[in-house]
């Protein structure tokens, strides 16, 4: 108070912040008086786009829930290939710009590679749109390189298996898709490269899972029998 007087400046009390306040009520209003059309306008603009979104959302929502509903009833009344394999491809086209579409390919890619069509099913699986290391991403990787191995394509099936071993979230999902690499390996005669990778695997596998460790270990044992029957 005594400095806001010293230097000249009137000192800014509540009422004088009363005043301003009411001023700028009043400059307002009178903006809002001369521009009521804008106003009117505006406010209709800002509402209808408000009632699209919310619209929009409830349509997007409306359509996953259907969309999850279809594939379930396919799933559960799914008599055989000859008529599942249509029924997804046309749930598929209906569905495409849906997250569930990628189930429904999914199940595509299993389907045909189940029904001796691995050139399908490798279609199906390169059309999946989830990232890589989501559940239903790296399914399709495995599907994928399964189709590869069926078709006869070993090296791109081996490839394949390889990458998601490499690249895979979880460990035991890595080790899985070494174990079909090793696998590859020893259906080429490569006995010592998949050897290596079952001793690997089982390794750390006893770490986590002395089950799983235990399956990797009788692999293990059957690749080295091959190895000495082939050295003796």
């Amino acid at each position: 108070m005594v400095d806001a007087l010293a230097s000249g400046k009137r000192p800014e009390g509540q009422g004088h912040k009363q005043d301003a306040f009411v001023r700028s009520t009043f400059r307002l209003a009178e903006w809002a008086n001369s521009n009521l059309r804008s106003v009117l306008v505006g406010g209709a603009g800002i509402a209808i786009i408000v009632v699209g979104v919310m619209y929009y959302r409830n349509f997007q929502a409306s359509v996953r829930d259907q969309a999850a509903t279809e594939l379930a009833t396919l799933r559960l009344t799914a008599t055989g290939p000859e008529l599942l394999i249509p029924d997804l491809e046309a749930y598929i086209q209906r569905f495409a710009g849906v997250p569930a579409a990628d189930e429904g390919r999914l199940l595509l890619a299993r389907t045909y590679l189940d029904n001796s069509q691995p050139i399908e099913a490798e279609r199906v699986a390169n059309e999946i749109s989830a990232a890589p290391d989501e559940p239903i991403g790296l399914a399709a990787r495995a599907l994928r390189a399964a189709a590869l191995e069926s078709s006869g394509d070993a090296e791109a099936a081996l490839a394949a298996y390889e990458s998601i071993g490499e690249t895979a979230r979880f460990p035991f999902q890595r080790r899985e898709a070494l174990a079909s690499a090793a696998r590859i390996h020893a259906s080429l005669g490569r006995m010592a490269e998949a050897e290596l990778i079952y001793a690997a695997i089982a390794e750390e596998a006893a770490e986590e899972d002395p089950v799983e460790a235990s399956v990797y270990r009788l692999r293990l044992g059957e690749v080295k029998a091959r190895l000495s029957r082939g050295s003796g």
